[in-house]
């Protein structure tokens, strides 16, 4: 998709809570479904304009119709969207984000994504937005052959010619589309229940279960039982372990056998913590399950409680569950009575050695944010 930054201006702020998930990231560049939010928004940016709008923005619709000079608010006087003449300068920009809004403008509903919950649980709605204005190009619309299994339900099932998928496999069709992207790999005997997203370069392990609202960004290997969840890409969950309603960072690798609960024996509301100097935060879900932010090396057998976050960098490679919040950088072992900072140097080492493995080298600008991360959770006590 293009992206053009010419034609499209989005507004940054500081709200939102995403923990770890935007500590090498921008909180716009988050996968949601078929893309990243800013690449949705992108797509649907008039060309002959500049279209302003909220970087969080999930209803990509909004920005349909807009007439020029238009600006758009929520209800209750949110910034969600404005048309302005092509080339407009800061100055226009931030009169337009800035003015307060008149009634007419104020009237609109729309999903602003606060917190990594609010991403996932719209996976389905997400991904018939895109597939109804902006479909995967290639992709074609069509059920499995006999040759690759047995495919059923009345959404789309979208494959890339490129794409392989292997015998026996099932495609469920029957709540949601499901879209193979180009290059994907869906190894025999796999279960596909949509809607659900493998995305560009990901293998799909023999067995593997991807169940409803589960959306795998490019480049991943995933198997065994995942659900409502988003792997942003390039990260590894390749053997058998459950890990449900979570939302996976880049260059993660998940030991075989590992598992992750997302209901709480009390059936109540969970209530996550993202950062160490941050309050508990209410979900409003019924199932969550885990934050799991860039660089993040679970051993196998690694069992994870309702509601945890693991900060970037860190590895756990203990028998017990670690504590709800492991901060950056940590390194847990049975060995240790609590954790202990990854070395930088020795983690940038890992860092290159998995990245180089998919043709993605380590950056000067890259390594600079990692260590800056590094020295404020050392300083912290991390």
């Amino acid at each position: 998709m293009d992206a053009s930054a010419s034609r499209l201006t989005l507004v940054h702020d500081s709200g939102g809570a995403f923990g770890p998930l935007t500590d090498l990231r921008q909180a716009s560049s988050l996968r949601c479904g078929l893309w990243s939010i800013g690449e949705r928004l992108a797509a649907r940016a008039a060309a002959d304009a500049t279209t302003v709008a909220h970087a969080r923005l999930l209803s990509a619709g909004v920005l349909d119709g807009l007439a020029p000079g238009e600006r758009r608010f929520r209800r209750d006087g949110t910034f969600l969207a404005a048309r302005l003449p092509r080339g407009a300068d800061d100055a226009a920009v931030r009169n337009a984000v800035e003015t307060a809004p008149t009634d007419a403008e104020r009237g609109f509903d729309a999903d602003i994504a606060g917190a990594p919950w609010d991403i996932t649980t719209r996976i389905g709605r997400t991904l018939d937005e895109d597939l109804a204005a902006h479909p995967p190009t290639g992709a074609v619309k069509r059920a499995l052959r006999p040759d690759e299994g047995q495919s059923f339900g009345t959404h789309p099932i979208l494959i890339d010619p490129s794409a392989t998928v292997g015998p026996l496999c099932v495609f469920d069709a029957s709540k949601g589309a499901i879209v193979i992207a180009k290059g994907a790999t869906v190894r025999p005997l796999s279960v596909l229940v949509g809607p659900c997203v493998i995305g560009e370069g990901t293998i799909v392990s023999e067995r593997a279960l991807m169940k409803a609202s589960t959306a795998i960004g490019p480049n991943c290997r995933v198997g065994g039982e995942i659900g409502g969840t988003i792997f942003q890409g390039y990260s590894n969950k390749s053997h058998d372990g459950h890990l449900g309603d979570s939302f996976v960072g880049e260059w993660v690798n998940i030991g075989a056998g590992s598992d992750n609960s997302n209901l709480l024996n009390t059936y109540g509301e969970v209530i996550v913590r993202l950062e160490a100097d941050g309050g508990l935060l209410r979900t409003g879900r019924q199932f969550w399950g885990s934050v799991i932010g860039d660089h993040v090396k679970l051993a196998i057998g690694t069992r994870l409680m309702t509601g945890t976050t693991i900060g970037t960098g860190a590895m756990i490679a203990c028998s017990r569950s670690p504590a709800t919040l492991v901060p950056r950088f940590a390194w847990l072992t049975d060995s240790t009575d609590g954790p202990k900072a990854f070395r930088v140097d020795k983690f940038l080492e890992t860092a290159r050695a998995m990245m180089s493995r998919r043709h993605v080298e380590v950056t000067p600008a890259y390594e600079s944010r990692i260590r800056e991360l590094h020295a404020a959770a050392t300083a912290a006590g991390g």
